[in-house]
């Protein structure tokens, strides 16, 4: 299938070897890491409890440790809520999970209630209730507890992970995701990453197929490091090394602070024993012989193991999980920790890539979670302006939803939403297809997470401001999607640098996506506007010139182009699967409205001619708001005060309450 031929196909030869040698130098680490980037697996990181302090221990002197002096120990003070009590509604609530019958997906329509039915049940347990007091001890723990209750659900195989089925991938957008999403993302972590790269090696081994067994049941906590304090765009030169012994063992260190681990967590949490896939440099001889996958277990569940040091970071809002810097002090390690070839690669380059070859699947899987958090956002929202009232002349009140300015962005979501179901099993199939080029395969994945992003940071601030004041109150679950998303953008590949690698190779000519199917469509236009302008920029480019100017006129130009891609798949996608016509429409539009002074510049369409298009597409579906809401089945997932009434009352009569006799004189 030929994909843009404005875009290269004018291209000489000796064009394609000059474009290619300036733009790899140019480029750097963007066109060479982009998969390697910047993996912030939960990317967000917890806060220190009030009920927790630090005692800090001298380390013995070692002139080949790393730099760091002291070792760090938590130490928790009794916490002021009754742990008892939430110990005890946990075991219940895991007990309930554990007796529901592992799901089997049904997976013909696209329709956006069907990846979320299956864990309604288990968002009304008591585990799963908001827990607002809790301590950060508690809320680490109620994680871990949640994660294996989530676990036990869905019941992964290793033939879900390797061959990536639709359970695998319905997991990664189920609505429940929003009820705590530190547990999500040890969930994934676990099986894609962990499970991922550890499968392959299973047959060979034994002691692998038991470590194996235990990450999928989560008998065990797995973590994946890749990146580390001073490497994360630059992870393919990562300073953690693991050097081959005479004996045929191996030792494990951190040569400096900055090349500790970052963020994984790592500290003992709920009893469970942690283990983590560390991605470490082979040196044998003194030589280095490229990226290997490491096992190393990190503690028993209840204390760090021998060398291994975690340090807690900080609270940043949004995900309650242990985050942490971790490095390893000349830690010993069996002949059998280090998985794969112990020969020197033949290139380097794509041993990295082949070793973090499961960073591919999470890319598309992980951007999945925008579906879950933009239609909890959009359902609380537009409940919320449904219910609030303002007055007006007369003394009467009517609802804020009357306010086209307060409709415009929940029907947009809307919109959007009813486009991201048919295009994410779309893309499922396509990704899976291997009759498509490797590269092809996590194009459409980077397409996926670049369009999805997108979505997702333009509507959800809206509707926050559109929540007022108490949209930014964390009970109201708005804030936490907001934050999800950020930390989205970056996990699992930055979105910015994997859609650089991507415009780069197909300006290249390496291989080509899906042509647009309906050249008249808008958005194809578009496309093939863009991918004009970009050979435009690259030709113009003088030879002499050509690392500097590239890298100031073409690389702002490449998510742009990506984006301009995948709106058009999306909309493509979305009528082959028959999307209501007035929800595409308005989707339509509103990538429209993304880059509307293109749309004007080149005589499409005027700014008037475009609000009349909007409006036309507004008007369509503001009579069904509240129908579409309900479609989107999130009344289970919903703890939010602000999206009824009842929860609202209920919500005021439970906050703490301080009343008085005294008098004080003011004036």
């Amino acid at each position: 299938m030929h994909f843009m031929p404005s875009l290269y196909s004018t291209s000489s030869a000796a064009e394609a070897d000059m474009i290619d040698s300036g733009m790899m130098r140019s480029l750097g680490d963007y066109t060479r890491l982009a998969y390697g980037g910047m993996f912030f697996h939960g990317s967000v990181v917890p806060n220190i409890p009030d009920n927790a302090f630090f005692s800090l221990h001298p380390q013995a002197p070692n002139h080949n440790g790393p730099d760091i002096s002291y070792m760090a120990t938590v130490r928790e003070m009794p916490p002021a809520a009754p742990l008892v009590t939430l110990k005890e509604q946990i075991e219940l609530g895991l007990a309930t999970a554990e007796g529901h019958q592992t799901w089997t997906p049904e997976f013909q329509k696209p329709d956006l209630a069907q990846v979320s039915s299956s864990t309604a049940p288990l968002a009304s347990l008591p585990i799963f209730e908001p827990r607002q007091t809790t301590s950060r001890k508690e809320a680490f723990e109620l994680s871990y507890i949640r994660a294996k209750a989530l676990n036990t659900h869905y019941g992964l195989t290793i033939d879900d992970i390797v061959n990536l089925s639709h359970k695998f991938f319905d997991m990664h957008r189920d609505d429940i995701i929003i009820r705590d999403i530190g547990a999500h993302a040890l969930l994934s972590i676990q099986h894609n990453l962990v499970a991922g790269t550890l499968a392959p090696f299973a047959k060979e081994s034994r002691k692998i197929q038991g470590l194996l067994d235990d990450v999928l049941t989560f008998k065990v906590s797995a973590g994946y490091m890749l990146t580390e304090i001073g490497h994360g765009l630059d992870a393919k030169n990562l300073e953690t090394e693991v050097r081959l012994q005479s004996d045929g063992s191996f030792i494990l260190h951190t040569p400096r602070l900055e090349a500790s681990k970052f963020v994984p967590p790592s500290m003992p949490v709920a009893g469970i024993p942690r283990i983590a896939v560390v991605m470490a440099k082979l040196i044998v001889h003194g030589e280095d012989f490229g990226l290997r996958p490491v096992v190393v277990a990190l503690s028993d569940g209840k204390q760090m193991c021998k060398g291994v040091t975690s340090r807690l970071l900080p609270y940043m809002s949004g995900i309650q999980a242990p985050y942490a810097i971790t490095s390893f002090n000349n830690v010993a390690l069996s002949s059998t920790a280090v998985l794969g070839s112990l020969e020197k690669p033949r290139s380097m380059r794509d041993n990295f890539f082949h070793q973090i070859a499961r960073i591919a699947p999470g890319t598309l899987a992980m951007s999945m979670i925008m579906i879950p958090a933009l239609k909890i956002v959009t359902y609380i929202t537009g409940k919320y302006s449904l219910r609030r009232t303002v007055g007006v002349a007369n003394k009467e009140r009517i609802s804020i939803i009357c306010f086209r300015t307060q409709q415009m962005p929940i029907l947009h979501a809307l919109a959007q939403l009813a486009v991201m179901t048919p295009f994410a099993n779309k893309s499922i199939e396509w990704f899976k297809d291997t009759s498509f080029k490797p590269q092809v395969r996590q194009g459409f994945a980077v397409i996926l997470k670049a369009v999805f992003i997108q979505m997702a940071q333009r509507s959800i601030p809206e509707m926050v401001e559109r929540c007022g004041a108490q949209g930014l109150f964390q009970h109201n679950q708005i804030c936490d999607a907001d934050n999800m998303i950020r930390a989205c953008a970056i996990s699992e590949g930055d979105a910015l640098v994997v859609s650089i690698r991507l415009a780069v190779e197909l300006c290249l000519g390496k291989y080509e996506m899906p042509s647009a199917t309906n050249t008249d469509c808008l958005l194809a236009k578009y496309e093939a506007g863009l991918a004009q302008e970009a050979w435009d920029i690259v030709s113009s480019i003088p030879a002499e010139h050509h690392s500097q100017e590239f890298n100031r006129l073409f690389i702002p130009q490449c998510k742009p182009l990506v984006l301009g891609i995948g709106h058009r798949m999306v909309y493509e996608t979305a009528l082959a699967a028959g999307v209501d016509s007035d929800l595409l429409a308005l989707y339509e539009a509103g990538a429209v409205k993304e880059n509307l002074d293109w749309y004007t510049e080149k005589g499409l369409l005027t700014r008037q001619s475009f609000r009349e298009m909007e409006n036309r597409a507004l008007d369509s579906i503001e009579p069904r708001l509240d129908e579409l809401l309900d479609d989107l089945n999130m009344e289970p997932y919903v703890t939010a005060p602000i999206s009824e009434q009842s929860l609202f009352k209920d919500f005021v009569q439970g906050l703490p309450t301080f009343t008085g006799a005294t008098e004080y004189s003011v004036l």
